[in-house]
């Protein structure tokens, strides 16, 4: 039977990467994202849906339409708003919470009961600004710390159900230029195949919180969100 995964935010990035090795793996992938994925027609055995994943209605009305049966959800979809506290707007910052905390728990609460039924894996993309802050991050680390604890909870809710949680809490990642060598860091396929490991570790073995680094990160003289390479 084919194995069917649901990914928030797969249209570039993390997201994209995973994507690509879970359909190499053979899943069928549904995608939901805040904006078209390039040239998404030409990708077999993947159906997108559009829409911002802070809109609880928008994702009531698009979880209807994927499948009784999930296998494999991933929490990944995120955004980042940085700025002092005394100068980040109201605005970035509630919309930091809606997006990276609230979304996560408004998909859940309309695909939870279809993981269930497969007695499949949740997996949340953290970061380690949940749990390495610093200056000018606040809307994004206090996001990701409560995505932590989210991920701690509903572990703690459904592991009796059969249904897997694990928190991955990744370090630094290659998903965009910034002007310097960056080879070192972490891969978004390289998340995939950690996934697909993931899932296929035994049944009775719960990973429910896992911290991915690079192996050997560049030592850089920068501040802010890339400290965290030396963690």
């Amino acid at each position: 039977m084919e194995m069917v995964a649901v990914i928030t935010g797969c249209n570039r990035g993390v997201g994209e990467g995973i994507r690509e090795q879970l359909l190499k793996a053979g899943y069928y992938v549904y995608g939901i994202n805040r904006t078209p994925t390039a040239n998404y027609r030409q990708i077999a055995c993947y159906k997108e849906f559009i829409c911002d994943v802070s809109n609880a209605s928008e994702i009531e009305n698009i979880c209807k339409k994927i499948p009784n049966k999930i296998d494999l959800l991933i929490l990944n979809a995120g955004i980042r708003k940085f700025g002092k506290i005394s100068e980040l707007s109201v605005e970035d910052f509630s919309y930091s919470i809606d997006v990276n905390l609230k979304g996560p728990f408004y998909i859940l609460t309309f695909l939870l009961e279809k993981v269930k039924i497969a007695k499949g894996h949740i997996i949340f993309i953290g970061s380690h600004a949940g749990r390495y802050p610093f200056g000018m991050g606040s809307a994004y680390c206090s996001s990701k710390r409560g995505v932590e604890a989210l991920s701690e909870c509903l572990m703690e809710e459904v592991r009796k159900n059969g249904v897997k949680v694990t928190h991955l809490s990744l370090g630094a990642i290659k998903n965009r230029e910034h002007g310097y060598e960056e080879e070192w860091k972490i891969k978004p396929t390289e998340i995939g195949d950690a996934i697909l490991n993931l899932v296929n570790m035994p049944e009775n073995l719960l990973l429910s919180d896992i911290n991915l680094r690079p192996q050997c990160p560049k030592q850089l003289e920068m501040e802010g969100i890339e400290l965290m390479q030396y963690k």
